[in-house]
Order: structure tokens, then sequence, then C-alpha cells
């Protein structure tokens, strides 16, 4: 009596998807253009005021902070509308347009007013970019994804300001101006074949007659990643406002040294935390990174000497690159594809609201004490970031709540 005999099936390992494909390799480099011309005028809209008086160039170069602030929610919902290419488009193009106006010289009151488009503008084209971005990634590789594409943003930090200086030291501030609108009109170019995301496709498969249902001004999956976030973004108004100031009173030498040492940490680290977020959860980047930025912040308080400083900056760096990485991958993760757009916007306002809280918030402490006293209290923003990661972040909502939601949600 015969018998066949059939060897098991050996079990094939899942095909990891590639990360790299035509239009992720165009929204990297979107973004280095766009981050370039930014970088440019970080250094070249305050030139352009130098003869102003220091309340009115407060004023005018903050009108881009706050215009982006407050119009980012309304943002993020255009960019869900189903149109992501056309924000994105919309934002580069404003961009271009608030660089001529730059160029023009038209005094204090006219540049602020490009400042807030300028605002605008950033708001749309890096909402819309990261909604495309992170609706594409496979979610095998989403944090190394993330990574990388703001691991190219940050490399425009190394050369954007200093080529800024060169050309209106060298030329005129008009030139430096004409070529940062040429750096934002390459990330026109290249954000237009960046694909368009996956939300047209969601809005085009609602049945006819039936229109998409009021989205929220805040996403409700992004908010508390944002809170989080923003325990490492208040330290960092702090420290825009009021290092320089601190490293004349201390003695601790060039505080831009400072700002390049921070860039390095962050290039160093932003793929590589996004690869470790992928093996190993987005807590286990997001845990060290807030101590890191703990250990940071303490160092920078009590901080005698340059060595001391650049120390505290590679510390800081690790810890924004690291929290922004994976949070932003965790907001992706848990986020519909369809509503990318104001889980990013959401996410990106705590640049905005940590600008105006560690400069304007703070700046009264520092009013009332020392910047060693404000550095030193922002020490203690990333532990509440722990804590609220840990207890609030970490765990996703139970299987019984999203069923409950779904349930809610259908008719």
């Amino acid at each position: 009596m015969s018998s066949t005999t059939t060897s098991p099936s050996t079990p094939s390992m899942p095909a990891v998807p590639p990360l790299l494909s035509f239009a992720y390799a165009m929204a990297v480099v979107a973004v280095h253009f766009y981050f370039v011309s930014y970088n440019m005028s970080l250094v070249a809209v305050p030139e352009a005021l130098s003869e102003e008086p220091a309340w009115l160039v407060g004023i005018v170069v903050g009108s881009f902070g706050i215009a982006g602030m407050v119009t980012r929610p309304l943002v993020g919902i255009l960019v869900d509308s189903g149109r992501r290419q056309r924000w994105l488009r919309f934002g580069a193009i404003g961009t271009v347009i608030a660089f001529a106006g730059y160029a023009l010289e038209l005094g204090p009151w006219a540049t602020m007013v490009f400042r807030a488009i300028h605002g605008v503008s950033m708001g749309a084209f890096t909402t819309a970019l990261l909604a495309i971005v992170g609706s594409n990634l496979p979610p095998a590789r989403r944090g190394l994804g993330i990574g990388l594409y703001y691991s190219s943003s940050s490399i425009s930090g190394l050369y954007g300001a200093a080529v800024a200086v060169w050309l209106f030291q060298g030329a005129s501030l008009q030139v430096a101006f004409i070529i940062s609108g040429v750096a934002a009109a390459g990330a026109l170019l290249f954000g237009s074949l960046a694909g368009p995301g996956t939300a047209n496709a969601a809005v085009a498969a609602l049945p006819p007659g039936v229109k998409k249902a009021r989205p929220p001004i805040f996403s409700p999956t992004a908010l508390l990643p944002a809170v989080v976030f923003l325990a490492m973004t208040t330290p960092w108004g702090a420290i825009n406002a009021f290092l320089p100031l601190f490293a004349e009173e201390r003695g601790l030498g060039n505080a831009g040294l400072f700002y390049s040492f921070v860039a390095i940490a962050q290039l160093a680290a932003r793929a590589l935390a996004g690869a470790i977020s992928d093996r190993f959860g987005r807590g286990a980047v997001v845990i060290p990174a807030l101590c890191f930025g703990v250990v940071g912040l303490t160092l920078l308080s009590t901080a005698h000497s340059q060595t001391w400083m650049l120390a505290a900056a590679l510390f800081i760096g690790l810890g924004l690159a690291g929290t922004q990485t994976a949070i932003v991958a965790l907001i992706v993760d848990r986020t519909p594809s369809a509503s990318l757009g104001s889980g990013m916007a959401t996410f990106t306002m705590a640049w905005d609201v940590g600008q105006v809280i560690g400069s304007i918030g703070l700046g009264v402490l520092a009013g009332a004490t020392s910047y060693s006293v404000v550095f030193a209290v922002c020490a203690f923003s990333p532990l509440i970031g722990l804590a609220l990661f840990i207890l609030r972040v970490r765990i996703p909502p139970a299987p019984a709540e999203v069923s409950a939601q779904t349930s809610n949600a259908s008719p």
C-alpha cells in the first residue's frame, strides 16, 4: 500500500513593502527646498527691518506665527476636503508671493502683511505635503519614512541661513529674497509630483448626494499626542527667544553653534528614531526622547561654559527629533487617511503654540527672575509630556470603545 506524502508548506515571510517611490522622493526633495526658503527668511527678514524699533520688528516677525496658528485648524479641514494637491500648490504659490513682497521693501507694515501671507501659506504647504506623505507610507516602514522626510528639512537648516547672509552681504537683500522665492518655486515643482494622497478616493467613494460629515476643528486622534510634543516645543520657543541673551550673560560664546549642534543631533537621530519606532513601537522612542529633553534643559540651565551649552544642544536635538518623528508616526497610525490633513494640522500647531508660550508666556518669568530659572522650569515640561504619554497616549483606545464609536457613527 503506497501512500503519498506531502511535505508541509514552508510559511513565507511577509514581504516588506518598499519605502522609496517616485512620489515619496519628490516629497522629500520638495520639503527640503521649502525649508531652504524658510531658513533664508529667518535672517533676511529681520535684516530688512534692522532700522526699525525693536517692538515693531517683534510684531512684524511674529505676525508669521500668529497667522499660521490662527488658520492652521481651517487649513487641516480644507486639506481633507479631497484636494490635497490644490492646497499644497496654494501654499507654495503664496510663499513665492510673500518673498516677492519682501523683495519690494515697502516698509514694515506692508512687510507684516506679507509675513501673514507667508505664515498661512507655510501652514497649507507643510500640512498638505505631510498628509500626502503619511497616507502613502507603508505601515511597516512609516517611522523610517517620516524620519527621512524630516531629515531632509533639517539639512536645509545647515546652510539656508548662511546662504542668505552671504547673499545680502555680497549682493543685496533683494537678491536674497529672490533666491528664497526660487527655492519655494522648486518646492512647488517637486511637491506637485508627490502624488495626491488618498483623501480624493475617500471623498469620491461617498454615494451621490451624501455630504461628508463636518470634521472637528481639532483631530481627536492627534490632540493628545500634539500636547505631548508641545512639552518639547514650549522649551524650544523659550530657547529661541532667550538663548542669545543667556549666552552673552554667561559668556558661553557663539550662540549660533548651539543651533548647529541641535541640527547635527537631529540629522543623526531622525531616521534611526523612525526605524526603532517601527521595530519596537512608538513609545520606545518617545519616552527616551523626552528624557533626553529633560537632561538637555537641565544642562542648559546650569551651563557656565560653551562645552556645557553644546552638550545641552545635543540632548535637546535628540529630544526634539525623536519626539517629533515618533509622534507623527503614531498620529498617522491612528488617524484615518481621509482625516490626515486635520491630524497633521493639529500636530503642527504644537510648534506655533509652543513658540507663543515659550517666548511670550515665559518672557514674564524671565523678567521676574532670570534666564537660568526659565530653562530650569522648562526642564519640567518634558516630564509632564512623559506622564501624559504614558498615562493617556501610549495605550490606544480599547476595542470596545472603537466599536462603540463606530456604532454611533453608523446610520
